[in-house]
């Protein structure tokens, strides 16, 4: 699992830190973590499936597959 900060969310996804701060007032973006005092982050694989259902399109599935059985 991977956080990211401001500046790297802000280049990801395209928008400005008031957009990004507005929309999660709204409640249409992921909310960040305090990762440390004064020091938000946000889970990326939580910004990657907010980008997806954006652009309609569904995440790969990463899920551990499980190992196939022996004979």
């Amino acid at each position: 699992m991977n956080s990211i900060g401001i500046d790297k969310l802000t280049s990801k996804v395209d928008l400005g830190r008031s957009t990004i701060y507005r929309l999660i007032a709204e409640g249409k973006f992921p909310k960040p973590f305090q990762i440390l005092p004064n020091r938000n982050a946000w889970i990326e694989s939580d910004i990657d499936e907010w980008l997806a259902a954006k652009a309609g399109k569904p995440l790969p599935d990463t899920s551990p597959q499980p190992a196939p059985e022996e004979t």
